[in-house]
C-alpha cells in the first residue's frame, strides 16, 4: 500500500535555503567565513549564562519549564520596553512580543501582512533571510533604489509606495552591505512612508554593535505609531538562545501573536534566564567585551 503525500503549491514553490548552504562552509575548520553572521564563540558569556540558568532552575524550576504566555515572559517584555524607551520612543510592555529568534518575527510578519501578490518594498540588496521568510507567502518584491548610504528616499515616488503592505529595511549596519542610514535619510524615510500610509518594518539586530560615536535614533523612535521594530539577542549574546522580539502598536500585535499560538512554541526557559537580576547585567557588559574582542581580532 502506497501513501500519497499531497504537498501544497506553496510548499512546492519553496527552494533550498541559500543561508543553509552558506553556513555549511563554516563547518570546515580551515575556513573563516564572512558570509554568515556568526558571532565568535570566544565572546559567548558561558559562565554567566550557566549561573543564570542555575539560578532560575533553583528559584523557580516549575515556572521555567512550564508553558508560558504567548506574548512572552512579562519581566523580559518590561525590560525591552524600558530599554527602547531610552531612545525617545515611549514603549509599553504590551507592545512587545517575544519571539523564538528574529526569523519567527519575520514569519509572523508574513502571515499577518502578506497575501499572494502583495507589494513589499525592500532594500537593494536586502537581507536574504527576510526574503526567504517572506517568499513563502508569495509577495511581489519591489526593490527600492539605494546608494552607498542606503535607501534613496527621493526616488520613492507615489507609484512605488502605492498599495505597499510594508517597507522592510535594516538602517544599522545593513545586511549584506554593512551601510548605515544617515540621520537625515531616516527622518525623510519615516516622513515619506507616513505620508503614503505605508508601515515600516525596522529590522535591527546590529543596532548595539557600533565601535565609535553615538548611535543614531531608531526609525521606531522617529514614528512609534508607524514603525514595527524587530530586535534580536543573537548577535550581542548568543544565537543559540533563539531569542528575539517585535515591537508594534497593540492593534497590530494582537494580530501578530495569534498565528504563533499553535505552530511555533515560544520557549520560556531562555526568557526566564534572561530576566533574572544576575543576567540583566550581562547584556551591557557583553557589549563592551565583545567590542574589545573584535578589535583585538581585527588587529591580529
Amino acid at each position: 500500500m502506497t501513501t500519497s503525500f499531497q504537498i501544497s503549491r506553496r510548499a512546492q514553490a519553496l527552494t533550498s535555503s541559500a543561508i543553509r548552504e552558506i553556513l555549511k562552509v563554516t563547518e570546515r575548520p580551515e575556513v573563516i567565513s564572512f558570509a554568515g553572521g556568526l558571532p565568535s564563540p570566544a565572546t559567548f558569556p558561558v559562565e554567566r549564562m550557566r549561573a543564570a540558568s542555575d539560578q532560575v532552575l533553583r528559584d523557580a524550576p516549575q515556572a521555567a519549564l512550564q508553558y508560558g504566555p504567548t506574548e512572552g515572559h512579562a519581566p523580559l517584555r518590561e525590560w525591552v520596553a524600558a530599554r527602547l524607551s531610552r531612545d525617545g520612543a515611549s514603549i509599553r510592555p504590551s507592545q512587545v512580543l517575544i519571539t523564538t529568534g528574529s526569523q519567527q518575527g519575520l514569519d509572523l510578519l508574513g502571515k499577518v501582512f502578506i497575501d499572494e501578490g502583495s507589494k513589499v518594498l525592500v532594500e537593494t540588496p536586502s537581507y536574504l533571510g527576510a526574503l526567504q521568510a517572506f517568499s513563502l507567502f508569495q509577495p511581489a518584491f519591489v526593490g527600492m533604489p539605494s546608494d552607498e548610504d542606503g535607501v534613496v528616499v527621493d526616488a520613492l515616488d507615489p507609484a512605488m509606495l502605492a498599495d505597499a503592505r510594508f517597507l522592510y529595511c535594516l538602517p544599522n549596519f545593513q545586511n549584506p552591505t554593512g551601510r548605515r542610514l544617515p540621520l537625515a535619510r531616516r527622518q525623510a524615510l519615516v516622513a515619506r512612508a507616513a505620508e503614503a500610509g505605508v508601515p515600516i518594518v525596522e529590522d535591527d539586530p546590529y543596532g548595539e554593535l557600533y565601535y565609535s560615536g553615538q548611535p543614531l535614533p531608531s526609525l521606531l523612535s522617529l514614528n512609534p505609531e508607524g514603525v514595527i521594530y524587530m530586535g534580536s539577542f543573537s548577535k550581542v549574546l548568543a544565537p543559540g538562545l533563539r531569542l528575539g522580539y517585535v515591537v508594534a502598536p497593540e492593534a497590530v500585535l494582537g494580530k501578530r501573536s495569534r498565528p504563533s499560538r499553535r505552530p511555533i512554541c515560544i520557549h520560556l526557559l531562555s526568557p526566564s534566564v534572561w530576566s533574572t537580576r544576575r543576567c540583566r547585567t550581562i547584556f551591557s557588559r557583553r557589549i563592551s567585551r565583545k567590542f574589545a574582542h573584535c578589535t583585538r581580532a581585527s588587529a591580529a
